[in-house]
């Protein structure tokens, strides 16, 4: 997956709160959720998309996060195909799907959304998927979730309502340790079905260094992206996600004693006294194409 194609941070804003979605338009997340469902109390809930469709202009501005809507759960019908339909009106990138357990719920909620650009004149399958794994189900299901449809660009792991199926602590630990093999097995599911996996939000608003260090760990399991709940989880999320300063030194050094190895036409590469070989001269080329696509280093 190509560096422009990753979002990094994921922000969810309620889509019947008009303050935060214009201040949404100005932030640096690389992507911006506009939640129709938990976010939003069931009596706002068809009030909701009329307020987004108010607050959000009809094209994104230049350098604005890009947009997706998460809809209610295919299970409620009547509110699903409204906020499906909604969604297309707004013209945004893709559409989150929420308590994903199965593929065949995936593909059943594509084909809707592709009646929905139908009807919409929209060209079928311009729509992308965002789903979100929540339950045990889904996490045993997870790489036929990932793999059920091919409009599926990323996969989120919904902590919070797996821990409540699980009947597990109310207060997590640090680093959601409890949930460390759920999101790995998510996460690795996501990577072998070819499409971005998003770690879980970090509900602890204004503890950045236990952020700093949940979004280090994500990475370390192989997540992309983090989902934030407020602005200032953005910067710190970005940079959880970007290559540090450190590792894209150590990618071009990895890089210019291998173009020296290839000029002296050595066929083993020994850096330092450690043994460069191919996977780790690949991950030092994705290094710095990510920091080039991410604009750091």
């Amino acid at each position: 997956m190509t560096a422009d194609a990753i979002a990094r941070s994921w922000l969810y804003v309620p889509a019947h709160k008009p303050r935060m979605i214009e201040k949404s338009l100005t932030l640096s997340a690389d992507a911006v959720i506009y939640d129709y469902e938990d976010a939003v109390p069931p009596a706002e809930k068809e009030r909701a998309r009329e307020v987004l469709a108010g607050a959000l202009p009809p094209s994104p501005p230049p350098g604005s996060p890009r947009r997706y809507v998460r809809v209610n759960n295919p299970r409620h019908e009547r509110l699903f195909a409204d906020d499906l339909r909604a969604a297309l009106a707004l013209g945004v990138e893709g559409v989150v799907l929420p308590k994903m357990e199965r593929a065949d719920q995936v593909r059943e909620a594509s084909a809707a959304l592709a009646e929905a650009e139908r009807e919409r004149g929209v060209e079928e399958g311009a729509t992308r998927l965002c789903l979100l794994i929540e339950s045990p189900l889904g996490v045993v299901n997870a790489y036929a979730i990932c793999s059920a449809d091919p409009r599926i660009v990323a996969v989120q792991f919904g902590g919070e309502d797996f821990s409540r199926e699980m009947g597990l602590p109310l207060v997590r630990t640090g680093e959601a340790k409890e949930l460390v093999h759920q999101r790995a097995a998510t996460a690795t599911a996501c990577v072998a079905a070819g499409v971005q996996p998003v770690d879980v939000i970090w509900a602890g608003l204004g503890d950045v260094s236990g952020l700093e260090a949940e979004a280090a760990q994500a990475r370390r399991l192989g997540y992309t992206g983090k989902a934030a709940i407020h602005p200032e989880q953005i910067a710190p999320i970005n940079a959880a996600f970007s290559p540090t300063p450190e590792e894209i030194a150590y990618a071009r050094e990895v890089i210019a004693a291998l173009d020296e190895a290839i000029a002296e036409g050595t066929g083993v590469l020994n850096y330092h006294g450690a043994f460069l070989e191919e996977p780790v001269i690949a991950r030092a080329r994705r290094t710095l194409e990510l920091a080039e696509g991410f604009g750091v280093g």
